[in-house]
């Protein structure tokens, strides 16, 4: 409900309503109750004779009206992906709220001490120790070095090594996309999102199961990347269709939006949905 009241006093959203788009779409609702108008003028229902001096503002302020009615703040879009049987969903919505497997942003040597400071509590790594091993880091230490036995190189790991942590009935893919500086900042850059991005998908095809998968809008937050989520949402929808075009490994790809950020940064999920359909041609 915050989200739907800060959306609609947001000057992102009424710019998205009287962006280019929004006015194609008021003129073609317009369009429309003309059309509906000159025809109750054709079956002599309702005439020109009858029609108000005023009549055209009045079709304008409803046209308007049902625009933005239609463009109600929301809190997901579907992706149309013609000729494919696999499907693409934003969402603004906490990843672990999600059903299916999810993402975890990690690092190139799977650093995962929150408790001395090496990790920041904040970070979505962080927030994942906090919720599903509260006061037992431990034993997520000991389940990700006894997944890293099973990697061949040693760390640091390439950008987009994957390793699975089962906790609570779920799947979580640990994934490197970033380098852990000397004084515990994280950072990334673009190539390695996209390599990321490669690595997680041929992990994901090659050991995980055919379930919905849930990846947060990476990099843009502590990985430090100079990128608009709406480019970084792009940049995964690209990587996810690219891969499953030709190697099919989830049902379901669901690209999640911190609330928090969407009332921050003034996410509109229809401007992301125009801007997909854009990219994905």
């Amino acid at each position: 409900m915050k989200y739907f009241f800060n959306s609609i006093l947001s000057k992102a959203y009424w710019r998205y309503i009287f962006s280019i788009d929004g006015i194609k779409s008021i003129l073609a609702i317009y369009g429309f109750i003309w059309l509906i108008i000159e025809s109750l003028d054709f079956f002599n229902v309702y005439t020109r004779d009858q029609y108000a001096n005023y009549a055209f503002f009045i079709f304008i302020v409803i046209a308007t009206l049902i625009s933005i009615l239609l463009k109600r703040p929301i809190k997901s879009i579907l992706i149309p992906l013609k000729g494919h049987d696999f499907n693409l969903e934003v969402r603004i919505a906490d990843l672990f709220d999600v059903s299916g497997a999810a993402v975890i942003s990690s690092n190139t040597v799977f650093e995962a001490d929150v408790a001395s400071g090496k990790i920041s509590v904040n970070s979505l790594q962080g927030q994942f120790t906090a919720k599903y091993f509260t006061g037992n880091q431990n034993k997520l230490i000991e389940d990700i070095n006894e997944e890293l036995k099973e990697i061949d190189v040693d760390a640091p790991y390439p950008m987009g090594t994957t390793i699975p942590i089962h906790t609570h009935g779920k799947t979580f893919y640990f994934t490197a996309m970033a380098v852990l500086g000397e004084n515990g900042n994280a950072s990334s850059t673009v190539t390695d999102i996209k390599n990321a991005l490669d690595g997680l998908w041929k992990y994901v095809r090659n050991s995980g199961e055919l379930q919905e998968l849930a990846v947060p809008v990476i990099g843009t937050g502590r990985g430090r990347i100079k990128m608009t989520r709406k480019k970084m949402i792009a940049l995964i929808a690209e990587s996810f269709v690219k891969e499953s075009i030709n190697n099919k490994f989830t049902e379901k790809l669901i690209i999640t939006v911190r609330p928090e950020d969407a009332d921050n940064f003034g996410i509109n999920l229809y401007d992301i949905k125009d801007h997909l359909n854009h990219v994905l041609k």
